[in-house]
């Protein structure tokens, strides 16, 4: 790993070369600890004089520590770095129409607490209630003071307004259509919140921990209770102009949808003429269905393999207009890799002259989370060094 300083260039004036070459020796320090001086100025190509005194900077901050490491340099006890676990912390929060997830993460993202809850029936204010309140239980069992939180992310279905923080679009919480979700947390919550959709979290988490960080151009795919997508184009979230980007169901018309859509409720509705085949006990549900299809029953196969015709004519869409090189699946039904990976590779090899390598999440039901403590966590390190430069 090598991170390069900022060299002077016109118009950048003294201070913002020292704030950038902080976040320089921050993002080293975060990305390979613990890491000594020397390291810190070969890595960067800052001088050690300068990296001393930025060190000093980051110190002061609470951000980094330092301790000798004798495991590493035994004959001459070198002092080394490393981030501050408890020198900030941020909260990711996923809001689904069942359960609200949540963590408390520190610098890197390293989580230090999580909880879920059930909000089942709860309408818009009542679930920013709860998410407040999950953040005082995340607070209290990480056991850290509640001024080092910073900020706030969180994850919600549907389409995100960038100007005034509504949601749109939110099928599976139709309550949260038109609520000021941004605002509402912001003040519950008491930190300044960030709200995204939660499947581009759910793809950031794939980038930053997950099976998309060695790929440069991918897609999160998800398929559950609903169908959306999450685009990283040369290594960075694509939001789209209106930050609509990977909504996947306005690809096909009325008609198109309803043969397309491999969302649960719409798999069940296909399946409904086949229900006494599939269960004694009339309760057919997409869970049902892989597990017969594993167990080899035929028409339970059968349904699956038309899940795969549908997760591939989403991807068909997808691949043809951004060419990614891998597709993520995700969500309650996506995660059936061991039923849907090679179905669906053999559908796409036939549909798109350069079909893209599938692979399933490897964050499973985490996914969002992980996206929302990553955006989190680097905004609160990056709140902190501003008000340390600024």
């Amino acid at each position: 790993m090598s991170i390069r300083a900022v060299r002077p260039t016109t118009g950048v004036t003294a201070a913002t070369l020292r704030e950038m070459n902080i976040r320089t020796v921050w993002s080293v320090i975060e990305g390979g600890h613990p890491i000594s001086r020397a390291e810190i100025a070969r890595l960067t190509g800052i001088s050690k004089p300068t990296v001393s005194v930025l060190l000093e900077e980051l110190l002061a901050t609470g951000l980094v520590t330092q301790s000798p490491d004798s495991a590493r340099d035994p004959s001459h006890g070198a002092v080394f770095f490393g981030p501050k676990p408890d020198g900030v912390h941020a909260l990711g929060l996923d809001l689904g129409a069942h359960r609200l997830r949540g963590v408390l993460a520190g610098p890197g993202a390293a989580i230090a607490a999580r909880q879920d809850v059930d909000v089942h029936g709860m309408d818009a204010p009542r679930m920013v209630t709860a998410a407040a309140e999950l953040a005082g239980e995340l607070i209290l069992a990480a056991g850290v003071e509640a001024a080092t939180v910073r900020h706030a992310v969180a994850g919600v279905p549907g389409v995100v307004d960038r100007h005034t923080g509504r949601v749109w679009q939110a099928l599976n919480i139709p309550d949260l259509n038109g609520f000021a979700i941004a605002t509402e947390l912001e003040a519950a919550l008491g930190v300044p919140s960030t709200v995204e959709n939660d499947i581009d979290l759910a793809a950031l988490g794939e980038n930053t921990h997950g099976t998309g960080a060695a790929a440069e151009t991918f897609a999160f795919l998800s398929v559950g209770t609903g169908v959306g997508a999450g685009l990283v184009l040369h290594g960075h979230l694509h939001r789209g102009h209106s930050g609509a980007a990977g909504e996947l169901d306005t690809a096909f018309d009325a008609e198109g949808f309803a043969a397309n859509d491999p969302c649960a409720a719409a798999i069940v509705e296909y399946a409904k003429p086949f229900a006494s085949e599939l269960t004694s006990d009339g309760d057919l549900t997409t869970e049902l269905i892989f597990d017969r299809a594993r167990a080899g029953h035929p028409r339970a196969i059968a349904v699956v393999e038309e899940v795969a015709r549908r997760i591939s004519a989403y991807i068909g869409v997808m691949a043809a207009v951004a060419d990614v090189e891998l597709v993520i699946l995700g969500g309650g039904i996506g995660l059936n890799g061991d039923l849907l990976l090679e179905r669906v590779a053999l559908r796409l090899q036939g549909q798109l002259p350069y079909p893209p390598r599938l692979e399933v999440s490897a964050l499973g039901d985490s996914a969002v989370l992980t996206g929302a403590a990553a955006m989190a966590a680097a905004v609160a390190v990056e709140q902190v060094i501003r008000e340390r430069t600024g």
